[in-house]
């Protein structure tokens, strides 16, 4: 069979989209840079938060039975060498069926535009079965493929991962690219779950906070993040602070410590315009406020 999508991209953008809407209650701001741009400190809410960026991915199906993720390496070349906060993620499904996602799903009496709600079932909600990894990883696990490609011009891809359900759909061998050791996965609900208690080392997120809360030439320990975002998230419930206060961006570092970034180089990127196709690009920013990372303490405020 030729090669096709089991899901399009543009409905995982909806999924997410709809899934973080419904998690955080409205209090994550969504938006989908062109190619080219980066994360704008001015375009984010003016209040304390984190902001990451994600950038989706479907499986390609190869054959009957093999589903490959594949990653444009011009466009991981280009991820890869932004600072490390202004990195997204890859997400990509991992399959459990074989085929079109929209077949396999009538042939068990399910409709897939209900596999954006948990009311799917277990195992059939696309949360349970999306997956998450940072540019850092990718690019490991590609790393021959794109030293060799050494550039951002766009079209050439190398498969990141290939399932292959010929023995098991449960349970799919996994092979990564060029041979490469398992990187470290995890799943979407975790991810989110993990990014709300401030991540794991290393992972790609600018920390907006007020600029009182910062010690100057300060390095923030990951652990710090999470007291300093609670204090943020209290302080803004009891409208301790104003729009207009000041906020400056907290950035991780290769040495896997936070500091203060420079707002101005934050702005957009210069656009690239090379003719390739901008649709290979399936990113959205997320914004989530600190109230809404703590049990519920939300500034009080109309939406």
């Amino acid at each position: 069979m030729p090669p096709s999508v089991s899901i399009p991209e543009k409905t995982l953008e909806h999924w997410s989209s709809q899934y973080l809407a419904y998690r955080y209650h409205s209090h994550a701001a969504l938006w989908w840079p062109s190619r080219g741009e980066d994360i704008d400190v001015r375009l984010l809410p003016a209040m304390p938060g984190k902001a990451i960026q994600i950038e989706l991915k479907t499986t390609t199906v190869s054959g009957t039975n093999f589903h490959d993720v594949l990653v444009d390496l011009g466009q991981l070349w280009e991820y890869y060498r932004r600072p490390l906060g202004h990195q997204p993620f890859y997400a990509f499904p991992r399959p459990d069926w074989r085929g079109d996602l929209a077949a396999a799903a009538l042939v068990e009496g399910r409709h897939v535009t209900e596999l954006a709600f948990r009311r799917s079932g277990p195992g059939w909600w696309f949360a349970d079965w999306m997956t998450v990894l940072p540019t850092s990883a990718v690019a490991r696990v590609l790393r021959q493929d794109l030293e060799r490609h050494g550039s951002p011009r766009r079209g050439k891809k190398s498969r990141l991962v290939r399932f292959d359900l010929r023995k098991s759909t449960s349970n799919p061998t996994v092979v990564w690219g060029s041979g490469a050791a398992t990187p470290p996965t995890v799943g979407w609900r975790t991810f989110w779950q993990e990014l709300e208690q401030c991540g794991r080392a290393g992972w790609p997120q600018l920390i907006r906070i007020p600029a009182t809360f910062i010690r100057p030439r300060v390095a923030y320990r990951q652990s710090d993040l999470i007291g300093l975002m609670r204090e943020a998230a209290y302080t803004g419930a009891f409208n301790e602070w104003s729009d207009d206060s000041e906020l400056v961006t907290l950035e991780p570092t290769e040495q896997r410590v936070y500091q203060i970034g420079s707002d101005s180089n934050l702005g957009l990127a210069e656009p690239q315009s090379d003719g390739a196709d901008e649709t290979a690009d399936h990113r959205q920013v997320v914004f989530v406020e600190a109230g809404a990372l703590f049990g519920g303490v939300r500034r009080n405020r109309a939406r």
